[in-house]
């Protein structure tokens, strides 16, 4: 953002945590989109098939906002495999004014999958589900492949997300959003770890246990915040007024204008001064 004058800005916040965005002079408006964290994919302690986590939700609004006022930013955190949290929902200002829900993440040893962060418990101007997750299982050649969940994929800017697919298929996100975890395999007699969700809001993919070890799932990703609004254009104040000259005429060049120089038209109607053009004979 340095430098920049004028314009359209996206101020992003994509990892978890508690921020403070200071309104900008002049902006009295912000966009304001939220993604929640996704879910975890199951762990494995005992032999089986562990299912993928939920990818998060999306909502949008447009918010008034002070110029020079702070605002608090929450994103929220992606499932942890070890732990039994839900994907953290995210908002901007308060809880009460804008959220996206996070998904559901798969308790240790179970193969239910997660459900993706739901709209209707989203506060926003428009708001989407995050995909569910899907189960693991034992199938394939033979009868011997294993495989854990995938993890949902969390919800686009103008659609739902995906859900896991068949065999431990990550779902595949809309735009905007972020893809589930694959989950484990397919492997003959195998075993192994879910894959983290990725960014923003994915659900982590299933592991699988056949014998041993402690296999854990993915991680869910963490959430996001995006903050757009638009800077407006610095006012000039190197000119007390407007001046207007008919065509083929000069004079002085305003207040500002390296001292001795002319302003001159042409036949055309725009005039310069010092490499500075005006409009239709007008001095801005």
């Amino acid at each position: 953002m340095a430098g920049l004058a004028m314009g359209q800005v996206t101020t992003t916040y994509g990892t978890s945590g508690s921020y403070t965005f200071t309104v900008p002079a002049g902006v009295t408006s912000v966009t304001v989109e939220c993604w929640g964290g996704g879910g975890k994919g199951a762990t494995r302690t005992s032999n089986g098939p562990g299912a993928g986590g939920g990818g998060g939700a999306y909502a949008r609004s447009v918010l008034p906002v002070i110029p020079g006022n702070n605002y608090t930013v929450t994103v929220g955190a992606g499932g942890n495999p070890v732990l039994s949290a839900d994907g953290g929902d995210s908002w901007f200002g308060s809880n009460t004014t804008i959220l996206a829900k996070g998904g559901g993440s798969v308790a240790t040893n179970s193969n239910t999958p997660g459900a993706g962060g739901s709209a209707a418990s989203c506060i926003g101007d428009v708001s989407f589900s995050g995909g569910a997750g899907s189960a693991g299982g034992t199938g394939g050649f033979l009868g011997l492949e294993n495989w854990g969940g995938g993890g949902g994929s969390s919800a686009g800017i103008a659609s739902i997300g995906n859900d896991g697919g068949a065999l431990g298929a990550a779902g595949t996100a809309p735009a905007g959003g972020g893809d589930g975890g694959a989950g484990y395999g397919p492997g003959l007699f195998g075993q192994g770890n879910g894959d983290p969700g990725n960014a923003p809001g994915g659900g982590g993919g299933g592991s699988y246990r056949r014998n041993s070890g402690t296999r854990l799932g993915g991680a869910g990703a963490d959430g996001q915040v995006s903050i757009t609004y638009v800077i407006p254009p610095p006012i000039n104040d190197n000119c007390g007024s407007a001046i207007s000259l008919g065509i083929g005429a000069s004079g002085s060049c305003p207040s500002g204008a390296i001292s001795g120089s002319t302003l001159n038209s042409t036949a055309d109607g725009s005039f310069s001064c010092d490499g500075v053009g005006t409009n239709n004979g007008v001095w801005y």
